[in-house]
């Protein structure tokens, strides 16, 4: 019998399935591959607990992270339960960052803190956001997030996006600003 103009054997059936599965575990195989070493970047390479890690220059602490839970990869350490201790000059605390999650990049030392976030400094003066960035280098919180601060005086501030040292001390409101201060100023005359 021919078909398609080539004779049929009746064997040659089963040769081209053999090819057939042959070539597909070929294939299969070069996707398993793949498929392993994606799921391979996605695992981390060590999970710690109670994970701490102290920022110095020229030996003096500058920033302390502590997490319940960190998760190390190649560029970054992802952490559960976030907190970052401040410290000054004479190495006493100055001011206190936490949130639920975060990301610490292990070349630059910046960090992404996400998830009820909270920076409080000692003067009481407290921070509330869903997502902070801490820039290493230039020492600043950044977040285009909404923010609102509240100082001791019951002073409220509130906007969009923030450029500010960790004291809260030098605070630029990016957009959308609104605020509410208890100050009485006097009556011009």
């Amino acid at each position: 019998m021919i078909t398609g103009g080539f004779i049929n054997r009746g064997g040659d059936d089963l040769m081209i399935k053999r090819i057939f599965i042959f070539l597909l575990f070929i294939f299969l195989g070069c996707e398993e591959e793949t498929l392993k070493e994606n799921i391979e970047k996605h695992l981390p390479r060590i999970t710690l607990e109670n994970f701490t890690l102290i920022e110095t220059s020229e030996g003096k602490k500058k920033w302390n992270l502590a997490a319940l839970s960190a998760y190390v990869y190649e560029e970054v350490i992802n952490v559960e339960g976030v907190k970052i201790k401040f410290y000054n000059e004479q190495e006493n605390e100055y001011a206190w960052l936490k949130g639920n999650e975060g990301q610490l990049n292990i070349k630059n030392h910046n960090i992404i803190v996400r998830d009820s976030v909270v920076l409080i400094t000692e003067d009481s003066t407290e921070l509330y956001t869903d997502s902070l960035f801490w820039q290493n280098d230039l020492q600043v919180i950044i977040t285009d997030a909404r923010v609102k601060i509240i100082k001791k005086d019951s002073t409220v501030i509130e906007g969009n996006g923030l450029k500010t040292t960790p004291d809260l001390q030098k605070i630029e409101i990016i957009g959308d600003i609104k605020g509410f201060s208890p100050i009485q100023f006097p009556k011009l005359k």
